[in-house]
């Protein structure tokens, strides 16, 4: 072995922000780095492939295919990047470095959507992962996730869906999520916000989805489960110092007492804390959430854009 200093997975997994599972995979499906073994087998990284395992990172979480870019060489991943970024690069333009193939993303919400019909929840967690190496996280999220949570919730207002099927669907995103869209390591100076469902909103998908995506954007983010009363989000806010409090609402549509939650919530809450609302029936409350001031968002690219503005500020 040279004399480079070499490093071990969950090393490069601390630095680059891949979990070792999905360095892993990459690796056996993309060859996306090489590394040697020590006599325990243990894989050992060099700084050349923390380097190109960031840029991929960075190329998938802005929505690139990792089926892409992992046949770039570094250069031109950096190339790439820098083009994203608007920074100048050279004359090469980003589709001649990336295909613009798109994996059929719609498959693995069919297949994913199949596993929640049959109470799968080992097949789901299945089809999730490997739309993760394909994917990357963002697309994970707003290509295959997004839809997926929107199909379950249409099949379960259509009746066509179980509430036993809803159940086992909402446990292993949640796990899943929980797992592989949370950063290694988050800065601890991190706002916090906190990721819940008000009194009477029974489906927590939304709120689980809000979770992941602030994660990814650099939140500490302390999920709450659903249909939290005012007085106990408040408690939790308050025992976590939290920035925002983000509210999923999906349903129902017509809650009567819903508004009374909202207020009441506003009147607890820290003036300083922010209200962040947003899903299928959120339009329904949309004279309340603007007499708090609540800000409204209607998808996960709204979300990220609010809450990196909210990081932004003192």
């Amino acid at each position: 072995m040279a004399n480079e200093l070499r490093h071990s997975i969950k090393v490069v997994a601390r630095r680059t922000g891949l979990s070792p599972h999905l360095i892993r995979a990459w690796e056996k499906r993309y060859s996306t780095t090489q590394p040697e073994r020590n006599d325990g087998n243990r894989r050992l990284y060099t700084f050349e492939d923390i380097d190109r395992l960031t840029l991929l990172k960075r190329a998938t979480d802005a929505g690139h295919s990792i089926g892409d870019v992992a046949r770039l060489r570094t250069d031109q991943l950096t190339l790439l990047m820098a083009q994203d970024s608007g920074l100048p690069g050279g004359e090469v333009r980003k589709e001649s470095v990336a295909s613009s193939a798109v994996s059929d993303v719609g498959l693995h919400v069919a297949d994913a959507f199949a596993a929640v019909e049959a109470m799968d929840s080992g097949r789901l967690e299945a089809v999730l992962e490997r739309a993760s190496v394909e994917c990357g996280q963002v697309r994970l999220l707003n290509d295959v996730i997004v839809p997926l949570v929107q199909r379950i919730g249409e099949a379960w207002r259509m009746g066509t869906l179980k509430v036993a099927q809803e159940h086992v669907a909402s446990a292993c995103i949640r796990t899943y999520l929980g797992q592989v869209a949370r950063p290694i390591a988050v800065h601890p100076a991190a706002p916090v916000l906190i990721s819940t469902t008000p009194a009477g909103q029974l489906h927590e998908l939304g709120a689980i989805l809000v979770a992941a995506s602030a994660t990814t954007r650099g939140w500490r983010v302390v999920y709450a489960g659903a249909s939290l009363p005012s007085e106990e989000i408040v408690s939790v806010v308050q025992a976590h110092a939290a920035r925002a409090v983000a509210l999923s609402i999906v349903h129902p549509e017509g809650d009567s007492l819903l508004p009374g939650e909202v207020r009441r919530l506003r009147r607890l809450l820290p003036p300083a804390t922010k209200i962040v609302a947003g899903g299928r029936a959120s339009g329904s409350y949309r004279e309340v959430l603007e007499e708090v001031g609540a800000i409204q968002v209607v998808n996960l690219l709204g979300l990220a854009e609010v809450l990196d503005q909210l990081r932004r500020e003192p």
